[in-house]
């Protein structure tokens, strides 16, 4: 019989299994109890856990037959499921006439990060998620964020590298999950991609040179339809790529796409939305107006320019404190991703390890080279301590000044929504004592994951979707905050911690 080795509340569960029972019923029968509100359909997504090697899959629709490795969210991860479901759009299937023709069609809502990749295979039957898959972005070799990137694409050789980059990695994606449902890869017939600006441009292989330069001006910033074959996308060859909207060079269709999710409660009235990646991309939503902008926060909170950063993959300190360390799959330490970063400079706030100008004497030693994975010591420097200042201030200072210009006060904001993959797993109390969010906003923030792919999903899913966007990139009004009177002094001011 096949065995299942589950983790769940940093123990360890072996028992076999019988084949044919879905994995949720496998998982309860260990009096382990997993949240299935839809009753197992595969429709609500609470149910979700990762399974190694695969990724996020429903476990109510995950039938395993061999042996199997499984870890559970832990409440804050659970809960972030939680959120995803209460404060996201529904919508049911609407397919294209390509996706009424397939007998069994099934759709890919792609996030592209700066540093991360995320996809999300589809049902466009039943409209459930299937499985979604986290990887790095291999463009990282050319440059940990988008400036270095469009830097790099001083020629058209280069800049097919880069778009190759992405090609391959799809690609990948896409053989290894037809290989392991027994598919072919006629029956994806649509893919959604929600990425900033910069990486759509690479993606469809357009210069992004304009977007660095003044009066930085992207190429295109309109919805595109491109067929997979002319990408070289491994998919129908009638199937199209669907480049999702972005609002301006810097405000891109990650942000357009994951506000378009989001479904806030009617007594949400003034909410401050806000994904902090290496661009720092925010926007305040009034019942009239929607102000967003971008900060040049830096990747630090992904895990680059940190000497032991890394991306929220297995093995990353996630969390920290009087416990010690926390680490994603509770697997052996391997770094350093944003959330763990967070944790780290909070505790040595609190202790008085770093002082308020942000000095730390000497490296500071987080796990042993014992206790490591790789056999080295995971250290934080002091430069690291200057990346988070930086990083942070250049948030908080984008934060203050768009609520500002919203004509709206801190304290007016009914809701904080933390949205990426840095919000995954981020501490609230962590972020304000640092002065990553202002103390205002303390009791009202609300992880909603990753809208970015949850936007990506919803186009997928429906055509209707693009109305959503429409309305979206109608509303909003970008603020440029380079420009901005208060800009410089807001940003060295907010540098203290």
């Amino acid at each position: 019989m096949p065995s299942l080795k589950l983790h769940s509340k940093q123990q360890i569960i072996h028992c076999e299994f019988e084949q044919g029972e879905s994995l949720l019923q496998i998982i309860q029968q260990q009096n382990v109890n997993i949240p299935a509100p839809c009753g197992g359909n595969g429709t609500c997504g609470k149910c979700k856990v990762k399974v190694k090697g695969l990724g996020l899959v429903n476990s109510c629709t995950h039938f395993p037959n061999d042996n199997i490795e499984v870890v559970l969210p832990n409440e804050r991860e659970a809960k972030i499921l939680t959120h995803q479901n209460d404060y996201t759009l529904q919508l049911p299937v609407q397919l294209d006439e390509l996706g009424q023709q397939s007998a069994y069609p099934i759709g890919l809502g792609i996030d592209i990060g700066t540093t991360s990749i995320v996809f999300y295979w589809i049902s466009l039957i039943t409209g459930s998620i299937i499985r979604s898959v986290g990887v790095g972005n291999p463009q990282v070799k050319y440059g940990a964020d988008v400036i270095s990137r469009i830097n790099y694409c001083n020629s058209k050789e280069n800049l097919l590298t880069l778009q190759k980059e992405l090609v391959d990695v799809i690609n990948t994606q896409i053989n290894t999950f037809v290989e392991m449902e027994g598919l072919t890869p006629d029956f994806l017939v649509k893919i959604s991609v929600s990425a900033n600006t910069t990486m759509l441009h690479l993606l469809a292989g357009i210069d992004p040179t304009s977007i660095a330069l003044v009066p930085f001006k992207a190429q295109f910033l309109e919805a595109k339809k491109i067929k997979s074959c002319e990408l070289g996308i491994v998919a129908n060859a009638e199937a199209e790529i669907h480049l999702m909207p972005s609002i301006s060079s810097y405000v891109g269709a990650d942000i357009v796409s994951g506000l378009a999710s989001l479904k806030a409660d009617e007594n949400i009235k003034n909410y401050l939305f806000i994904d902090i990646g290496t661009n720092g991309e925010m926007a305040v939503v009034t019942p009239e107006k929607i102000y967003c902008c971008a900060t040049a926060a830096g990747p630090a909170f992904e895990g680059a320019n940190i000497k032991y950063g890394m991306g929220a993959f297995d093995g990353a300190i996630s969390a920290f404190g009087v416990d010690g360390v926390r680490t994603i799959s509770d697997e052996k330490p391997r770094g350093i991703c944003g959330s763990g970063l967070l944790d780290i400079v909070a505790f040595l706030l609190e202790k008085n390890i770093v002082g308020m100008e942000g000095e730390l004497p000497e490296d500071y030693t987080l796990v042993s080279k014992e206790e490591s994975a790789n056999g080295e010591a995971i250290v934080l420097t002091p430069q690291d301590i200057r990346e988070v200042q930086l990083a942070k201030s250049a948030i908080v200072t984008g934060v203050k000044i768009l609520v500002q210009e919203a004509g709206v006060k801190m304290d007016e904001l009914d809701a904080v929504f933390l949205a990426g993959g840095f919000g995954n797993y981020m501490n609230p109390e962590s972020a304000i004592k640092i002065g990553l969010l202002p103390a205002e906003v303390s009791g009202k923030i609300i992880t909603v994951g990753n809208t970015s792919g949850t936007g990506a999903m919803l186009n997928t899913i429906s055509t209707k979707f693009e109305e959503y966007t429409h309305q979206i990139i109608q509303k909003s009004s970008l603020i440029a905050l380079a420009e901005h009177p208060e800009f410089e002094m807001e940003f060295a001011m907010n540098m203290y911690f």
